[in-house]
């Protein structure tokens, strides 16, 4: 008797000591939610509650990064705006053993010949954006591409197998070279006279009397095995 005496007094003994156990993890476990980064306490620490909105990159408030010089420049409103700051062609009437007969046309159009392949590179250096070719796949217009293409700058091929581009062509050209996202641009040919060619019907599109669209386009290439099909679709009389 005495034995089971015992035993349930330590039996008796024990239930107060394990109900205090059991009360004292109570608030433990409420304490640990206090941690918890899900728990509801814990929302002002939440990326996305409101009251962190300055720090939400997706925060309508969150400042945007800085723009570039470029991109902070007004873009020009076509090749003669010179109003702005925006980049433009390398200054200049020649550049030797990189780009053949080079000159500039306009403040964002440079002209000229054949690119060496090893001045391509340059280019890209002097900030020119993009390469307009009006060469053939022949005359090595397809294999330019990649080298251009490869050094960061846009290339875009018009390929001119006649004596003068046909106004399908011409329309093309224009839409390329007053869009300012091309500029600073090269237009460029084998010798530079079909890019006069080009020049000169592209500028009587817009209206500049046809006698003077040509001697513009002699001032950047024009020759005179080309000259008389320009000519002919402007209605000039032959040479």
């Amino acid at each position: 008797m005495k034995t089971k005496t015992r035993k349930s007094l330590l039996r008796a003994a024990l239930v107060p000591v394990a109900a205090l156990a059991v009360g004292s993890a109570v608030p433990a476990m409420s304490r640990a939610q206090g941690t918890n980064p899900c728990a509801p306490a814990m929302a002002p620490a939440n990326p996305c509650a409101p009251a962190m909105k300055p720090a939400n990159p997706c925060a309508p408030a969150a400042a945007p990064a800085p723009a570039t010089s470029a991109e902070a420049a007004a873009m020009p409103s076509g090749p003669y705006d010179t109003t702005t700051k925006y980049p433009q062609a390398v200054y200049g009437n020649e550049m030797p053993n990189i780009v053949a007969n080079y000159l500039r046309a306009t403040p964002y159009v440079g002209t000229g010949g054949l690119i060496d392949p090893s001045g391509i590179g340059m280019l890209a250096g002097m900030g020119f954006k993009t390469v307009v070719s009006l060469n053939t796949s022949e005359e090595g217009a397809d294999a330019e591409q990649p080298m251009i293409e490869k050094a960061g700058m846009t290339f875009i091929g018009i390929q001119v197998p006649t004596t003068a581009p046909t106004a399908e062509q011409v329309a093309e050209f224009a839409a390329i070279v007053e869009n300012p996202e091309n500029y600073p641009m090269l237009v460029h040919c084998e010798s530079a006279n079909r890019v006069g060619a080009m020049w000169a019907l592209y500028r009587a599109s817009k209206g500049v009397p046809a006698e003077v669209a040509v001697e513009e386009g002699r001032a950047i290439g024009l020759k005179t095995s080309r000259e008389p099909a320009v000519r002919e679709q402007l209605g000039l009389p032959p040479l």
